[in-house]
């Protein structure tokens, strides 16, 4: 049976581009795409239905007002079965983590070469998985500093990697704004930034 894939991208000429690229340099057929989340998901479920999901889904992370962290997120836990790859701009190595972790099974820079795009969507056919190998160096010192921390201060560095406001973070994790506010200084004092908008730039 023929592997297939989908991709999810918002520029029209990159979803386009990417869906070329993969036909014409492997034996992947694509059988949709999307430019946002609703799409997605209405075409991800018509594909279920006919018993047609992709084993493959290639992702862009930043989708205008949809956060492609979000739909990794549900895709995994509505349709475990497909092998998702993450394609995109914000490659630092807080969001490849957190990507991940979020059971993501690849991730490739747009500034990679196509050479990497096409091994690593090979890789997630298979069922295999596939990071970028000039992301794994950063990848792994970032860990290490994430695992100096205590669980708390990992969970808000997460959120703040993820883009929210410290009053949402305080919410989700049901803490008293000033103590998210404590909780950042330091990990500010241990990762060595001088505020969040450096933590951000250094690892988001």
């Amino acid at each position: 049976m023929k592997h297939t894939f989908f991709v999810i991208e918002d520029h029209t000429l990159t979803n386009l581009g990417i869906r070329e690229i993969i036909q014409e340099k492997t034996a992947l057929e694509c059988v949709g795409f999307a430019m946002n989340e609703p799409e997605a998901f209405e075409k991800l479920t018509e594909l279920d239905m006919k018993g047609q999901l992709p084993r493959v889904l290639i992702l862009d992370l930043f989708l205008g007002e949809y956060s492609g962290l979000d739909i990794l997120r549900e895709v995994k836990r509505h349709f475990p079965s497909i092998g998702v790859l993450v394609y995109s701009m914000y490659s630092n190595p807080g969001i490849v983590s957190i990507v991940i972790a979020s059971g993501a099974s690849g991730f490739v820079s747009k500034t990679g070469s196509e050479e990497e795009l096409v091994d690593a969507v090979k890789q997630v056919a298979e069922g295999g998985s596939y990071i970028q190998k000039s992301l794994m160096e950063p990848l792994h010192t970032f860990k290490s500093i994430f695992l100096s921390l205590t669980r708390t201060e990992q969970d808000i560095l997460a959120k703040l990697i993820e883009r929210k406001e410290l009053p949402q973070i305080a919410q989700r994790l049901e803490l008293p704004l000033h103590s998210v506010e404590s909780y950042v200084s330091r990990i500010l004092s241990k990762t060595g930034c001088k505020n969040i908008n450096g933590l951000i730039e250094r690892f988001g």
